[in-house]
């Protein structure tokens, strides 16, 4: 049993594996950004012995120009660490994508280190995830390390180590396990899988509640996005991740208009809020229970009043599960209120043949 074995406190104390993990990269139409990435690897402390990147399959012959250069910049950094270019035959999609690729990697690796096109990561970024990857490895209930800070603001003067356990995660500098990949089963599961059924079904707390937002979205666009599939699938199975204090990779890609997502207007504030260029991490958490600030569910009084913010809206199945859930009075009014507020746009929504 993992909670049997002994945590370990300093990530400075854990040797590196004897065989180290490949990183893992997706590429697709953005070489400049690319650049970067690649730069900040040949800047490594410790540098990686194997690099695998997938190339996703164009879309138009508006693409190939882009992809060409992508795998060009590749074939050249082969000459500094070996890497191996997968390119789709077909596009399958940026996040079909990812999961086959994660898939096919953990098939022949126990781990692997994952980065984005658009994630640049400081000079100890493969050092400090290759030893999180042996200091976890045994420990079952943690389902990913990363490197990339995400904590509510609120929790921020109660964490005293480098790393905190959290139910919630970023893949801006992510790594993984074969077997806890393998647990989900993502490769095998509908694009917008959510165990939990429904977005009002996900238990808020004062960090998942983000995680309900981005479902609710998701379900009302008809949109996929797998980092958020797979959050919620390892929350299901009770697991947690460890994440970092101070992010030691940062993001480049928003603005881009290749991005999928945010491909315009300026950065938000909170993006890089919290990157440390010379970020070394390496106290612990000595304890992978999480805060109790985390673990306490919302009232139903604060999940209406941050729904309302966000412009969240109930549907008739909703309401009625979450009068259950929340059945004090003055949960009940704040819930019945968003209820009656967002009938309009739900009924412009029904006309439209949209979901509600």
């Amino acid at each position: 049993m993992s909670s049997s074995i002994k945590l370990p406190v300093s990530l400075n104390d854990v040797a590196l594996p004897e065989k180290l993990p490949p990183i893992v990269i997706i590429a697709f139409t953005r070489p400049d950004l690319l650049k970067e990435v690649l730069i900040g690897l040949n800047q490594q402390s410790l540098l990686p012995k194997q690099i695998i990147a997938f190339i996703d399959g164009i879309r138009t012959e508006n693409d190939r120009p882009l992809v060409d250069r992508c795998i060009s910049l590749l074939k050249d950094f082969s000459e500094t660490i070996p890497v191996k270019i997968v390119e789709r035959a077909e596009n399958l999609g940026c996040d079909r994508n990812v999961i086959l690729s994660l898939t096919e990697v953990l098939s022949s690796y126990d781990s692997l280190v994952y980065l984005e096109d658009d994630i640049v990561p400081n000079t100890y970024f493969y050092d400090r995830m290759c030893r999180l990857l042996e200091a976890y490895r045994e420990h079952e209930q943690v389902f990913s390390v990363s490197a990339y800070a995400n904590f509510p603001e609120k929790l921020q003067p109660l964490i005293d180590k480098d790393f905190e356990v959290s139910n919630r995660v970023f893949s801006w500098g992510w790594a993984i396990w074969a077997d806890r990949w393998n647990e989900i089963n993502l490769v095998n599961r509908s694009p917008q899988y959510n165990p939990f059924g429904s977005f009002y079904k996900i238990p808020a707390t004062l960090q998942t509640k983000m995680t309900l937002v981005n479902q609710f979205w998701l379900e009302q666009n008809n949109k996929t996005d797998w980092v958020i599939t797979m959050t919620l699938a390892a929350f299901y199975n009770n697991k947690i991740h460890v994440v970092p204090k101070t992010s030691f990779t940062r993001n480049i890609g928003f603005g881009h208009p290749e991005a999928k997502t945010y491909n315009q207007g300026k950065e938000p504030s909170w993006v890089n809020s919290s990157y440390d260029s010379s970020a070394c991490p390496n106290s612990l958490p000595s304890s992978l229970e999480l805060k109790d600030i985390l673990k306490t569910n919302l009232k139903g009084t604060e999940l209406a009043q941050d729904m309302s913010q966000k412009g969240l809206w109930l549907s008739p199945s909703a309401i009625l599960y979450l009068l259950q859930k929340y059945p004090d009075f003055e949960s009940a009014i704040a819930l019945l209120r968003l209820f009656i507020i967002r009938i309009p746009l739900m009924l412009k929504r029904l006309r439209s043949g949209l979901p509600i």
